[in-house]
């Protein structure tokens, strides 16, 4: 084949990949670092006396969940003799119904008993709930050991009847186990329920049979069973996972990564950037968990532009051949730091037992995930060099174009969330 004809086609493959990489990004969602709603489930297991227990805090709608799901596809109301109906103008909203629980305790304790299953070695075993109290909503203090959790389910119910969508439910479970401090798996007994538009749920599993306490993170309503065996070096994987997930994830991490590896191309200066840029949001990302960070409800929308914006100066810079300082990278770090710590915050806990280690293994995480990001698109360079290579310079601009266009959709989207929020 000529050469002409040889560059001609590696330059109608590469914009045709270029174009078809750029759409399947924009029917992604701009906001890459926090769910609108994200609703936790905390499970702490412990060894008490010889016996195995766990300490549950769950959302209201999680222990309802298979009625909460039927009454979504049928698109019927919802039936159930601990909730009650309650018509506010022109809508209707319910609300847990204390005085039933108070009267049928034993009930309300099944419905507890069987939101859950744990097993070890592939037999359910059996349950028995130890004690239960409801909250309004979600305290702020958290199950982060098993003194807390104590406190926290013997305090007492409320006298008024909370809304259901807030209400939180806190129980310890006995379980007849022969091997208390055992391998554990924990999965849901009801059927799952369809969350909300920009709503998550995660399951913050802590061990707390070793000293000091482990804990790991399940997405999703545990259709599927966890694991929980006490494993420091599991856990540690874990979390290196989730920061590698969560940065090949993130669009905007991922376009400023390739943006910055297009500006400098493989030299000393990347090396640079790269160690700025992971040098800044390590600080924001420990900062954020030792509460240094603000908690304005305009702070996450503006985080969010700004991250978009740094996205768009880091494309901007590569195309007009101006890279940045290490200085300006520093800052984008910090920038982004706050965003990993938004996910962080939502996956791990704040008050989880293990948070040093967790953080420094979501750090690893975030790194290899930026490798890996490097390592693709300087192996895509190679290739449009060896195939050919007069096609890769408009690649490259056509690139940094769309990563432009669509940081700048974003900017003008994450401004509109950052208006309504002040």
């Amino acid at each position: 084949m000529p050469q002409s004809r040889k560059c001609t086609s590696a330059l109608n493959f590469a914009f045709f990949s270029l174009f078809y990489v750029l759409a399947m990004l924009l029917t992604q969602p701009a906001g890459a670092h926090f769910s609108d709603g994200t609703k936790v489930r905390t499970i702490l297991v412990a060894e008490e006396n010889g016996i195995l227990v766990a300490y549950v805090r769950a959302p209201a709608p999680l222990v309802f969940s298979d009625l909460v799901g039927k009454a979504q596809v049928d698109q019927t109301p919802l039936e159930s003799p601990f909730l009650r109906l309650e018509t506010t103008g022109t809508s209707n909203r319910y609300r847990l119904n204390m005085g039933a629980i108070a009267e049928d305790r034993s009930s309300f304790e099944t419905r507890l008993t069987e939101a859950l299953v744990f097993s070890q070695a592939g037999l359910d075993l059996s349950a028995k709930i130890a004690g239960f109290t409801v909250h309004m909503q979600r305290p702020q203090s958290e199950f982060g050991s098993l003194s807390a959790a104590k406190t926290a389910v013997a305090e007492p119910p409320p006298r008024l009847d909370p809304l259901f969508g807030q209400a939180v439910v806190d129980y310890v479970v006995q379980l007849d186990s022969q091997d208390p401090l055992g391998i554990l798996s924990v999965r849901a007994g009801y059927g799952p329920l369809i969350p909300g538009p920009g709503v998550a749920i995660d399951n913050h599993l802590i061990d707390a049979r070793v000293n000091p306490p482990v804990s790991l993170t399940a997405p999703g309503q545990l259709e599927q069973p966890a694991v929980i065996d006490g494993s420091r070096l599991s856990t540690f994987g874990h979390f290196v996972f989730q920061g590698a997930l969560h940065i090949v994830e993130g669009l905007d991490h991922v376009l400023l990564v390739i943006a910055m590896a297009l500006g400098v191309g493989a030299t000393r200066k990347l090396i640079y950037l790269v160690t700025a840029f992971t040098l800044g949001h390590s600080v924001t990302l420990i900062a954020t968990f030792l509460g240094a960070t603000p908690t304005w409800p305009w702070f996450v929308p503006a985080v969010e532009a700004a991250i978009a914006a740094s996205v768009l100066y880091a494309a901007v810079a590569a195309m007009i051949h101006r890279s940045g300082s290490v200085l300006v990278f520093t800052g984008i770090g910090l920038l982004h730091g706050l965003g990993f710590s938004f996910v962080l915050g939502d996956i791990l806990g704040r008050d989880a037992p293990d948070l040093v280690p967790a953080l420094l293994a979501f750090n690893i995480g975030i790194e290899l995930g930026q490798l890996a990001i490097l390592a693709a698109t300087w192996s895509i360079v190679f290739f449009m060099k060896q195939l050919a290579e007069p096609a890769l310079k408009p690649v490259r601009l056509g690139a940094l174009t769309g990563i432009a266009l669509l940081s700048s959709w974003w900017i003008a989207e994450r401004l509109n969330g950052l208006v309504y929020s002040i």
